[in-house]
């Protein structure tokens, strides 16, 4: 991805194919962030999207490299080019439609390569608010927004489950110093991420001496099945289960990880098994 910022701000035509020329900042900008913003702020210049979209492929092409810029931008300057962008695209409505499926395949959903909450708010709140577009999409991207809202990092994750023994048990009860919650389900990614998460020597000691709880919570309904096999699956782990868990956290893919403080509060989200281990080690 640093390799599609580079070439663009050096001037040079992206690979894939894409619907216009993409802009080149000048000299004057001699920073990466300098170039990064006038890229951004003029990146949608040579393209009227109030016009039907000709090509779908080569548009997510330029949606995409249009998102990748951002990390590099400042963020008043990235602000301002998705308010510019969404305000002639509404005068579309199957290219403001199109629009929001792309943010939310580039900066929300599991295939995203950059996950940014205040970013892809900026584009589900304008979605959320737009009159003229279907109730059922309208509620699609405020039901995103409430979710996002609920769990920013700083806040009190108020997380209860239903634990093996078919009891009701709410997260912080536990007293721990610190926690990961370790959300999965019964695919094969998650019985190997509970593999190398449970079989982890920093994780384990931190466990051992007091200082860490991982609980493992699976999104489903508490079954005398389900508590006879979870059981059984780590010893150390809190196991529990909760169906209503997607609706009251921002999970992105499974499996996937929350760390928390010892009140509970979200330290990062949406954590890879490998992220938790190096930072932890």
């Amino acid at each position: 991805m640093l390799a599609l910022v580079l070439t663009a701000v050096r001037g040079q035509e992206p690979s894939a194919k894409t619907p216009f020329a993409y802009p080149v900042a000048p000299d004057t900008c001699s920073t990466l962030e300098s170039r990064c913003n006038f890229i951004v702020s003029n990146f949608w210049g040579n393209y009227n999207i109030t016009r039907p979209i000709a090509d779908d492929a080569a548009f997510d092409v330029a949606f995409r490299d249009w998102v990748n810029f951002f990390r590099y931008a400042h963020r008043n300057i990235v602000m301002a080019s998705i308010r510019d962008f969404m305000f002639k695209a509404q005068s579309n409505t199957p290219n403001l439609l199109k629009v929001g499926s792309e943010a939310e395949a580039a900066l929300f959903s599991d295939g995203a390569e950059y996950w940014s909450d205040e970013v892809y708010l900026a584009f589900a709140q304008f979605m959320a608010n737009a009159k003229h577009l279907k109730n059922d999409v309208r509620e699609h991207y405020r039901d995103q927004i409430l979710l996002i809202n609920g769990c920013q990092e700083g806040m009190v994750l108020n997380l209860e489950y239903t634990g093996t023994d078919g009891q009701r048990h709410k997260l912080t009860d536990l007293g721990a110093e610190s926690y990961i919650v370790f959300v999965s389900d019964s695919g094969v990614d998650s019985s190997i991420d509970r593999v190398r998460l449970s079989t982890d020597m920093a994780v384990n000691a931190l466990i051992t001496g007091g200082h860490l709880a991982v609980v493992n919570i699976e999104p489903v309904k508490y079954s005398s099945q389900w508590a006879a096999a979870a059981a059984a699956r780590t010893e150390g782990w809190v196991i529990g289960c909760n169906d209503k868990l997607m609706q009251q956290m921002d999970v992105r893919k499974l499996p996937t990880c929350y760390f928390l403080d010892k009140d509970g509060k979200i330290v990062s989200k949406n954590l890879s098994v490998e992220a938790i281990k190096n930072a932890l080690n």
